[in-house]
């Protein structure tokens, strides 16, 4: 009976996991609602109708009626679009001319002459505008104001404008931005005193920059709160090339690690794992609140929580369900997501973390047989000596991985902690470091090809020597930065002008590399064909090897068919 189940789970298509393709419709649904904004409103009718219609329908059968709730999903997703567009466009003032009063919010950037702060609370004759806005204004000299505070600004207000598809928008939606003052004059009205986040956010980055020098402070501000603006042009460019701008931006990487070390030092602390939980969520929680709620920060929040409820409450953890919860909520409360970069580059690169890591780890893991043989011996696993019987934290497949594991010792008679030997645990650190790498660029390598025209050719390199030796620099900061906020000890940042040394060099040099970044140029088809071409390509695909291969090639020919046809249309 169980070899009967497992067989029918075989033959599925994918296996099941209903969030992942909740998350999958409801951006279908958003992603329709959007290239529906242009026309007469009215036409959005159309997809809510045919999407209702076929629920009812598939109601009406009996093994049909699971994927009912999809159908419903996809109306849900057109709504939630067409909601968020039409709530935005109401709030979107009217242009222009004249003196406007406004409160500043951030901390305010001078560059070529140009002031630049976002503000909120702006009237205009009297008239409250929702939401914040960009100000850019010539000054000669150093401003009188300071976050908080309420200024005058003499110029012209424009809205922002909802362009379909368009990521710059996507962003400014996201920020709650509405529209941009172009200002001939700022002056100061009022004292006053902004909240405490942004407060927050201030008083960190201005240690940095007093106690440190300015590419070390930009490096510090960007990877702590995940503000870059005050990177250099030159030096981001090479960061680019090097292929380690996602160090720069808070997201999965730095919410794990953060959530990683925290459950780990109490688990060292003996706390209960399901208060460990609560503690380590809400610290996850006010950091990502402290980086602005960005995208990549609030998914990685979500799967973060997801995995560690199911290790808390002993339920079944599974990777890609967890990104499907959090691409689905993500989603469903702000669908302008689905156009955001820094959304859909985390998402994938996870997506492809899940998709390839893992079977390409195995593989490589028998060549490293060759040179270091494991002590978890699977083919006779009860060999006397270092050969295991059993291991209880892991299988022995998974054991010869990790390079540990708690296992029963049958010469000693009792459960011992067993390591494989130290060559083969840094070979397999290495190996790791290189396939989830590569994993993560499969997926990511399309879509910056289409956002920015250009890939990078030499992230392995940056991945293997330069990312872990930063997330060591990010872990010191995490320590560091709160200890000299509280204590005033700012002095002890300096040490960072010389450990981000490395970091600077290694990206300038690679930058100066002609070939490190090359210019390519795809449409949307090429790279919708390409993530559809990796998912069939994967681990997740249950279909027989040539199934499989005819599937891929018809795919490909299918792919190269459209691309070409839309490229001459």
């Amino acid at each position: 009976s169980s070899c009967g189940q497992m067989s029918a789970e075989r033959r599925r298509l994918f296996n099941y996991r209903p969030v992942c393709f909740a998350a999958l419709v409801l951006a279908a649904g958003i992603l329709l609602a959007e290239s529906l904004y242009p026309v007469n409103h009215l036409f959005r009718l159309i997809p809510i109708a045919v999407a209702t219609a076929v629920a009812v329908a598939l109601l009406l059968f009996r093994r049909a009626r699971r994927y009912a709730a999809l159908a419903v999903v996809f109306v849900v997703g057109v709504i939630a679009m067409s909601a968020a567009s039409d709530i935005y466009d109401s709030r979107l003032p009217e242009s222009a001319q004249g003196t406007f009063t406004a409160r500043v919010t951030s901390e305010i950037i001078s560059e070529d002459g140009t002031l630049s702060f976002y503000v909120d609370r702006l009237y205009v004759d009297g008239k409250k505008v929702s939401g914040e806005g960009r100000v850019y204004v010539s000054f000669g000299s150093a401003p009188d104001f300071g976050l908080g505070d309420t200024v005058a600004l003499k110029g012209r207000l424009m809205p922002e404008s909802h362009e379909p598809f368009d990521t710059y928008f996507a962003s400014s939606a996201l920020k709650g931005e509405y529209f941009v003052v172009y200002a001939d004059e700022a002056s100061h009205l009022a004292d006053g005193e902004a909240d405490f986040l942004s407060r927050l956010r201030v008083a960190v980055k201005r240690m940095f920059y007093v106690n440190t020098d300015s590419d070390t402070a930009a490096i510090c501000t960007a990877l702590v709160v995940g503000d870059k603006r005050g990177i250099d042009d030159d030096l981001y460019e090479s960061v680019q090339a090097s292929g380690l701008a996602h160090i720069l931006a808070v997201s999965g990487l730095h919410v794990t690690a953060l959530a990683s070390a925290a459950m780990w030092l109490l688990r060292k602390c003996r706390l209960n794992s399901k208060i460990s939980f609560f503690v380590v969520l809400a610290l996850t929680f006010a950091y990502v609140a402290l980086c602005a709620f960005t995208p990549s920060s609030v998914r990685a929040f979500i799967m973060t929580g997801a995995l560690n409820l199911g290790t808390a409450f002993g339920l079944k953890r599974d990777l890609m369900s967890s990104l499907g919860l959090a691409a689905f909520l993500i989603l469903l409360f702000t669908p302008f997501s689905v156009m955001h970069v820094g959304f859909l580059l985390s998402v994938f690169a996870v997506l492809g973390i899940f998709l390839f890591a893992e079977p390409m780890k195995r593989f490589f893991v028998k060549g490293i047989d060759r040179v270091c043989p494991s002590l978890f011996e699977e083919a006779n696993p009860s060999v006397a000596g270092a050969r295991l019987l059993r291991t209880d934290s892991c299988d022995i497949s998974e054991a010869r991985i990790r390079g540990r594991a708690e296992a029963y010792d049958p010469a000693a008679g009792k459960i011992v902690t067993v390591k494989d030997s130290a060559a083969r645990r840094v070979l397999i650190r290495v190996a790791e470091a290189v396939l989830v790498s590569l994993a993560a660029n499969f997926t990511t390598l399309p879509l910056a090809a289409l956002f920015f025209g250009k890939v990078q050719t030499l992230f392995l390199l940056s991945n293997i020597f330069i990312l872990p030796y930063m997330m060591i620099i990010y872990t010191l900061l995490l320590i560091i930065t709160p200890f000299a906020l509280i204590t005033g000890l700012g002095g002890l940042l300096g040490a960072f002008d010389f450990l981000l040394l490395t970091f600077t060099a290694f990206t300038r040099a690679v930058g100066a590399v002609s070939f490190a970044s090359v210019g390519v140029s795809v449409s949307v088809t090429a790279v919708a064909v390409a993530e559809v071409f990796l998912v069939l390509a994967s681990r997740y695909f249950f279909f027989t090897r040539r199934t499989r291969a005819i599937t891929l090639c018809s795919v490909a020919a299918v792919g190269a068919v459209l691309c070409t046809v839309f490229a001459f249309a």
